[in-house]
């Protein structure tokens, strides 16, 4: 019946749309629910902030159920490289969670926190991804980056603040300091790490393709690119700087042997350059850049200092297997209102919802072990990644399997300053481009 009305190329077309939907929903939801925030009953929009999950679990259930794509087909489309890693972190989760007597939602909960779009790359495993659809998503893409980027000169133009909840709370209406661009964003780190991925995109699509392209394309990549970039500035986001920097950087010393690839070492050098000119530039002229560095250095305001020292006493609780998923850091902590808040700083903003460090979190409620596991599981893509790119003579491929790669280091160094790891707008990029680069790998016949 379902063959019958739903075959199997309408259904991987459908799910290829709904994939694009998602792309665009995930770039505008953060402000698009605010916008409607005091027009419509809360049960609405939180329904509305759900759409996201709720258009991956539709395109999962076709998926599954569909006789062609699905059932019988399933297990063999769903076998890839990763899935071992990602099977030892998993079963560590839970049993972090029995032994720290973690409820299940709040640890299921914590746990989806760091892998909430691995639905999306097990679906994109379970269909064909044409390399001209990934062009137009590739385009699409482009064209959300361009549209945020201007926003964000906007923003700054017109001297526009942060979306914080609270006014009061803002402590000067000056560039650098409450004035950075956020685009659609919730905040302006979050549009710096959107950015980051849509300019290592651009970037790496002139690299590989460098041979195929005219003057005039190249020149208009590259426009492109000199705007992201300028947007990302205008975020005032170290983390975002620091993480193209160590990406690229990164690239360049492992594919050293590769003339081609020693441009990217030197693009992350000249970026080096980039941000110290830049960051003395705005300390010396932008007054509201000096006095948010005043508030870095001084510790008993420093917040991500604070929350660093709180989770230290939390961790020495139990080092080794952790507090369990869902107890410290992510989100799930404070919607079950974790005992653990307890270690929290007194000096810590009362709105904070979060600990804004991924890294944290994950090292104090999955301990020693689950720090090991998860970076085995990010060991083994960047090495199946890796050895695709080498391997593989299709641009396309070479192209994104290169992106997972760097965004990858992207992704891990953000983390380490931020909650990207969690991020919607950032987190999808890379489950995003890992599920079409696996999908390819798996049919490569070079294997």
């Amino acid at each position: 019946m379902i063959a019958k009305y739903l075959p199997a190329e309408r259904a991987n077309r459908m799910l290829l749309i709904a994939t694009m939907l998602l792309i665009i929903w995930t770039a505008i939801e953060l402000q698009f629910t605010k916008i409607w925030a005091g027009f419509l009953p809360s049960i609405v929009r939180m329904g509305i902030s759900y759409t996201g999950e709720l258009l991956l679990i539709i395109m999962a259930f076709i998926v599954v159920i569909h006789p062609t794509i699905g059932r019988k087909n399933l297990l063999q489309k769903l076998k890839n490289p990763l899935n071992f890693s990602l099977l030892l972190f998993f079963s560590f989760a839970l049993f972090s969670m029995f032994i720290n007597n973690v409820p299940f939602a709040q640890g299921i909960f914590g746990l989806r926190a760091i892998f909430q779009y691995l639905i999306l790359f097990y679906i994109l495993l379970a269909i064909e991804i044409p390399t001209e659809w990934v062009k137009k998503v590739f385009y699409l893409i482009l064209g959300i980056g361009i549209v945020q980027s201007i926003i964000g000169f906007l923003q700054i133009a017109f001297l526009v603040p942060l979306p914080l909840r609270n006014i009061e709370e803002r402590r000067s209406i000056e560039i650098g300091e409450e004035v950075r661009a956020f685009g659609m964003m919730d905040s302006s780190n979050t549009l710096a790490g959107f950015l980051v991925a849509v300019l290592l995109l651009v970037l790496l699509y002139v690299f590989v393709y460098k041979g195929n392209l005219s003057t005039k394309s190249k020149m208009i990549y590259l426009i492109i690119g000199a705007v992201i970039l300028t947007a990302i500035a205008l975020t005032f986001s170290r983390q975002a700087f620091l993480a193209l920097i160590g990406c690229l950087g990164l690239i360049g010393i492992i594919f050293r042997k590769n003339k081609a690839f020693r441009i990217l070492l030197v693009s992350s050098a000249a970026l080096v350059v980039v941000f110290v000119v830049g960051y003395a530039a705005a300390l010396f002229f932008l007054d509201g850049f000096a006095q948010r560095n005043l508030y870095t250095l001084d510790l008993s305001k420093n917040y991500r200092f604070l929350i660093i020292m709180s989770g230290l006493d939390v961790f020495l609780l139990n080092p080794i297997t952790g507090v369990g998923p869902g107890m410290f850091g992510s989100n799930a902590a404070f919607v079950f209102n974790s005992p653990f808040h307890q270690f929290l700083d007194e000096g810590l903003p009362s709105t904070m919802r979060t600990v804004d460090n991924n890294a944290l979190y994950v090292i104090v409620e999955y301990g020693v072990i689950g720090v090991l596991l998860l970076g085995y599981f990010l060991f083994k893509v960047i090495k199946t990644m890796t050895v695709f790119s080498e391997q593989t003579d299709i641009l396309m491929e070479k192209w994104v399997s290169l992106f997972v790669v760097t965004f990858a280091i992207a992704f891990v160094v953000m983390g380490l300053l931020s909650t990207a790891w969690e991020n919607h707008q950032i987190a999808l990029w890379l489950w995003l481009f890992l599920g079409i680069g696996v999908n390819w790998y798996k049919k490569g016949d070079w294997q």
